[in-house]
């Protein structure tokens, strides 16, 4: 492996994912199961039926931090191929102060950014082209036992 696995963050994102499964089947009226290949799934839910994907991105800052947030390439190309296959794919970034959701289309563009440890590629999403997805009850992500790394 090229890089060591963090547990702890996987554990964070695991239940920032959890925590949106139920909001998402309501909003999306699916019963989404998770893709559960092993930990490095490319992309997080879908719902065979309803033909809906959806990839969760915690987000340890708030959504006014930063112009643009990140994604890696690979969870694009994955989306880009869904379509291609017939699927709806959306990506939610769960901010601490706000859920933001976008569907990626098969003409999506973006920028890219070479970053990381290991120089990987990631696209720029701008935040402003964003659609609000607040949850009820939203447990914030301030009061999560994680050690924020800007």
């Amino acid at each position: 492996m090229p890089f060591e696995f963090n547990q702890r963050l996987w554990e964070a994102g695991r239940k920032i994912e959890d925590d949106a499964l139920p909001k998402l089947n309501k909003f999306f009226g699916t019963k989404f199961e998770r893709n559960e290949n092993d930990i490095f799934d490319i992309l997080d839910f879908k719902d065979e039926e309803k033909k809906i994907i959806v990839e969760v991105k915690g987000r340890f800052n708030t959504s006014d931090k930063y112009d643009d947030t990140i994604i890696t390439s690979s969870k694009v190309l994955a989306g880009q191929q869904a379509i291609d296959e017939g699927y709806k794919v959306f990506f939610l970034f769960v901010f601490t102060d706000c859920s933001k959701i976008m569907e990626l289309k098969e003409d999506s563009t973006f920028k890219v950014k070479f970053t990381g440890t290991n120089c990987i590629k990631h696209y720029m999403i701008p935040v402003a082209g964003l659609d609000d997805f607040d949850f009820e009850d939203r447990e914030t992500l301030d009061n999560r036992d994680l050690e924020i790394i800007e």
